[in-house]
C-alpha cells in the first residue's frame, strides 16, 4: 500500500517558486474582486432595505 502512495507521490508535479507566486497572486487577487463585490451588494441590499423600512 505504501509502495503505490510512494510511486504516486513521484508522479505528482510540484511547482516551482515562480509558478507558486503566480498561483498565489492569482488567489489574491480573485479574493480581492470577490470582497469589494460583496461588499457592494451588502452596500446596495442595507440601503435598499433602510429605505424599505423608513416607508413603513
Amino acid at each position: 500500500m505504501f509502495r503505490e502512495v510512494k510511486t504516486e507521490i513521484k508522479k505528482t508535479h510540484w511547482p516551482n517558486r515562480k509558478e507558486l507566486w503566480g498561483a498565489t497572486g492569482v488567489v489574491l487577487v480573485i479574493l480581492l474582486v470577490t470582497g469589494v463585490y460583496f461588499f457592494a451588494l451588502d452596500l446596495i441590499f442595507s440601503g435598499a432595505l433602510s429605505a424599505l423600512f423608513k416607508l413603513f
